[in-house]
C-alpha cells in the first residue's frame, strides 16, 4: 500500500466534512492535523471532534493518544525531577489516563511550585478576591502554601474541571491572568498562581 493509499484509509468526518489524518499537531498532548479537501487546508482537532471514523482511523487514533499521553511526573508538575508517586497520586494519574485516552482531552497541566510566593500589597491590588491567599491546580488538586510549602489544601474545594466551581472563571471558561512578580502569573478573578519559572 502506498502513502497515498494508507492517508484514504485514515479518514474521519469532522461535523459532516470529510478529511484525512496527516499525524500529530506537535501543539497540546492529544492534537492531530486532518486536512479536509472541500476547505483545501488542514484543521487542528481533538478526539471529540470527530464524528465517524474508518477502522484504520480509529486504531490509528488510539496508538497516538497511547503514544501522546502524559507521564505522571507531567500530571503531578514535576517534569524532570526524580520523584516517585505516592499510591493515590498514581492511581489518580491513572484515572487520568483512561480519560484521556477516551476523550482525547488534555487540561494545561501545571507545574508544581517549588517555592514559596510572597504576597504583597502590590499582589493583593491584582487580585479581585477578598481575603485572597494564593492557590494552584496541579495533578487535579488544589494546592495552597502552608509555612513555605505548597500542599494539598484539606478539604479540597470542589472544582469545575480546572477552575473553582461556581467561579466566574468557570463560568467562561479561562482565566484572566496578570504577571506576577517576574516568575508567577495569577488569576485576578480567582486568585489561583501558576509558577512560570
Amino acid at each position: 500500500m502506498t502513502g497515498d493509499e494508507t492517508a484514504q484509509e485514515l479518514w474521519v468526518d469532522l461535523g459532516g466534512q470529510r478529511g484525512f489524518i496527516t499525524g500529530s499537531a506537535h501543539t497540546f498532548p492529544g492534537r492531530f492535523h486532518v486536512y479536509v479537501p472541500v476547505a483545501g487546508h488542514s484543521v487542528t482537532c481533538s478526539l471529540s471532534d470527530v464524528s465517524v471514523a474508518s477502522d484504520a482511523a480509529h486504531w490509528w487514533l488510539r496508538g497516538f493518544l497511547s503514544g501522546c499521553e502524559p507521564s505522571y511526573l507531567e500530571y503531578l508538575g514535576r517534569p524532570g525531577e526524580d520523584y516517585l508517586p505516592t499510591d493515590d497520586e498514581y492511581e489518580r494519574w491513572q484515572v487520568f489516563v483512561r480519560r484521556f485516552r477516551e476523550t482525547g482531552f488534555c487540561p494545561t497541566l501545571n507545574k508544581r511550585p517549588d517555592r514559596p510566593l510572597a504576597v504583597t500589597d502590590e499582589a493583593r491590588a491584582l487580585v479581585r478576591v477578598d481575603a485572597w491567599e494564593p492557590w494552584t491546580f496541579v495533578g487535579e488538586r488544589v494546592l495552597a502554601q502552608a509555612h513555605g510549602d505548597w500542599v494539598e489544601a484539606d478539604p479540597q474545594p470542589e472544582m469545575d474541571g480546572p477552575f473553582l466551581a461556581g467561579s466566574l472563571c468557570a463560568e467562561r471558561g479561562y482565566s484572566d491572568l496578570a504577571g506576577l512578580d517576574g516568575d508567577w502569573s495569577v488569576c485576578m478573578d480567582c486568585g489561583e498562581v501558576t509558577d512560570d519559572l
